[in-house]
């Protein structure tokens, strides 16, 4: 059959995708603790300010 990923082929896929999905992951995160962090510092920022 064509197009199918047969013998060795198909686990370094598997393993390719699972890597892939691991590391824009990691990136998703990263980026979403670091712009929570600057909130949070922008946010402290004002309570200062109001005091």
């Amino acid at each position: 059959m064509t197009g199918v990923i047969s013998g060795g082929g198909q686990w370094a896929f598997v393993a390719a995708a699972y890597g892939l999905t691991v590391v824009l992951t990691g990136i998703v995160l990263w980026t979403s603790w670091r712009a929570m962090t600057k909130a949070e510092k922008r946010s402290d920022a004002l309570r200062r300010d109001r005091k």
